[in-house]
């Protein structure tokens, strides 16, 4: 287990877009395993690969963190691997108030859509195809936000 010392603001790291990733290998892993050890230390709901010095277009999410559950003891298949992520729809924006662990103690509210339609792929490179409503929704939207340079205080 490595849990990395997190890339706080102002640090310039975290206004830099990310680049896709196109090779799936052995260090590629390392990364994902760096950020869900990452995200499970600082019991967040996501981490996204900028926020441990990683400029690449990957993201993990806390899937029983995200529902309400508060337990400590999480499982592989309760953490979502998200990759080179497009939205490829959007509905109707709602209000959400947001934290950040880069932006330690600040909350925002910031306008998000309440569904998207997402294309990625996961960590071995398989197709990831959904649409995510609510927290997801919200959770997903943010961290592509971090992929592309962009924190909750950009969207005031």
């Amino acid at each position: 287990m490595v849990v990395k010392s997190l890339v706080c603001y102002p640090n310039p790291l975290l206004i830099k877009v990310s680049t896709k990733v196109d090779v799936f290998d052995q260090k590629f892993h390392v990364v994902v395993e760096d950020l869900i050890d990452t995200m499970l230390a600082e019991d967040s709901m996501g981490l996204a690969a900028p926020q441990i010095g990683e400029l690449k277009r990957v993201f993990v999410l806390n899937k029983r963190r995200i529902a309400g559950d508060k337990t400590k003891k999480y499982q592989l298949k309760d953490i979502l691997c998200i990759v080179n992520p497009e939205i490829e729809y959007q509905d109707c924006l709602i209000d959400s108030s947001e934290g950040c662990l880069s932006l330690p103690g600040k909350r925002e509210t910031v306008k998000r859509s309440h569904r998207i339609k997402l294309k990625a792929v996961n960590q071995e490179n398989q197709s990831l195809n959904f649409t995510a409503d609510g927290m997801l929704s919200i959770l997903i939207q943010h961290e592509i936000d971090q992929l592309n340079g962009i924190l909750l205080i950009d969207r005031k």
